[in-house]
């Protein structure tokens, strides 16, 4: 899928990483889920970088991953508590907490950002 403008795609560069997070918006956060209709934050972060349904880490592990201070859209957001897949503008993908749809959501002032 490629779209004109100033869109950048490039499947190698991370775009297809927005791509597969911006497919799972509306499905139901669930604790421990690595989908594929539900999950939580990290198994939502595991299944965008890698297009598996397995859990590639949690917060913990995200955060000891090496910090970029140029967040790209596809980085992970994170802090100890909570992650998603930063989109660009200050915007991320994210499965919130329990009763809430996966969603697009202001990146929260206690992340940090880093890659895969």
């Amino acid at each position: 899928t490629t779209s004109g403008g100033d869109s950048g795609y490039d499947a190698v560069t991370g775009n297809a990483i927005v791509d597969r997070a911006y497919g799972k918006i509306g499905c139901w956060y669930e604790w421990g889920a690595c989908g594929p209709n539900t999950f939580d934050c990290s198994g939502l972060v595991s299944y965008a970088l890698t297009g598996s349904y397995t859990r590639l880490g949690t917060t913990y592990t995200f955060m000891g991953w090496t910090r970029v201070s140029n967040p790209q859209p596809g980085d992970v957001c994170t802090s100890w508590t909570h992650c998603g897949i930063y989109i660009g503008g200050g915007q991320m993908i994210h499965a919130p907490h329990t009763g809430a749809q996966v969603r697009v959501g202001s990146v929260h002032s206690d992340m940090i950002y880093v890659r895969y």
